[in-house]
């Protein structure tokens, strides 16, 4: 990968891949998932990403574990620079077929966590990346253990660079407020969230907190209560194989973090990706609000979820979030 011409650090997140070779069409184009990563990975390069963050569910893992590890150590064999941390499809626990989290840590462990390891520290230029595992074997919603919680708080104390980003898997705070989903509460965020972010929010260098899971594309503003100034932003990236297919491109500018959507470019998938979603257990969850006419922009966001500059300093956003239990 090349530097960046312009001097500012360009990094990449994609998340929510779901390599397989043995995929089906469901919600999720699994069939079209080797293509398609292989596609997001080309427009990457060409755009000067200096290091490409996996997001976790890298791999579908749903009976042909191998196969997919290997389609996917196949796609990203050929990046010099990519880190990744697990999702809970990594973490599905021992099923025949299916590989477990320790065996994915163990193959990638010079790219992520290692399985002796709660999370990993990378630096690249100005940009310190931190990568923590949020998974719980066997289960959809995610936990930062103990010795996660203390390796992230030493991490962020010792960076020295610009800019500090932290990746996980499982959502910090809920991008559907103000509506009440508990099953997704349950699903799709960090149990002890509010320990996470005391300490993403105690460093103001703290830039972003880059996550997937929920194959929605959304940026909020999380704030540290009762301190005006300090705080981060979640940036929660959608799936490539999934509507709205997206990965993103981050650009650590002078100015601030420049972000944009990168999307495949082969012909049907975005059509096809729209048509499947409107099927799934997600939109039959919203139509029970009476919200089926805004579930596709619920998931695509808006453009200042797409294509935007974050500010660096303090500054009020469409959505501000402040830190609450994700367990009740």
């Amino acid at each position: 990968m090349r530097k960046a011409t312009d001097g500012a650090t360009k990094i990449a997140h994609v998340t929510d891949a779901h390599t397989t070779m043995d995929g089906q069409p469901t919600t999720v184009l699994k069939h079209r998932a080797v293509e398609i990563l292989d596609d997001v990975v080309d427009q990457l390069i060409a755009r000067d990403a200096e290091c490409i963050l996996f997001g976790g569910d890298n791999i579908d893992n749903r009976g042909a574990g191998e196969r997919d590890l290997i389609a996917f150590e196949g796609l990203v064999s050929r990046l010099p620079n990519w880190r990744c941390v697990p999702g809970n499809h990594e973490a599905s626990g021992p099923k025949p077929g299916r590989i477990t989290k320790a065996q994915f840590q163990r193959r990638f462990a010079d790219h992520g966590v290692r399985p002796e390891a709660p999370g990993f520290s990378h630096a690249i230029g100005d940009v310190r990346v931190i990568g923590i595992d949020t998974t719980l074997v066997g289960a959809p919603g995610g936990f930062v253990p103990p010795d996660g919680l203390a390796y992230l708080a030493a991490e962020i104390e010792a960076a020295t660079e610009t800019h500090i980003v932290v990746l996980g898997h499982h959502l910090l705070v809920p991008c559907w407020t103000p509506h009440r989903f508990d099953t997704w509460d349950q699903d799709y965020l960090v149990r002890n969230a509010n320990e996470v972010i005391g300490l993403l929010a105690r460093q103001p260098r703290v830039r972003a907190y880059l996550c997937g899971h929920h194959h929605a594309h959304r940026i909020t503003r999380v704030e540290r209560r009762g301190r005006a100034g300090f705080g981060f932003y979640q940036v929660l990236t959608g799936s490539p194989v999934a509507f709205p297919h997206a990965a993103r491109l981050l650009t650590f500018a002078p100015g601030g973090l420049e972000i944009e959507t990168v999307r495949p470019r082969l012909a049907g998938v975005l059509d096809e990706g729209r048509q499947a979603v409107l099927l799934g257990r997600k939109a039959r969850r919203f139509a029970e609000l009476g919200l089926s006419s805004y579930f596709l922009g619920y998931l695509e966001g808006t453009t200042s979820d797409n294509h935007v500059v974050l500010p660096y300093a303090k500054r009020r956003t469409r959505r501000a979030a402040q830190p609450r239990a994700a367990n009740r």
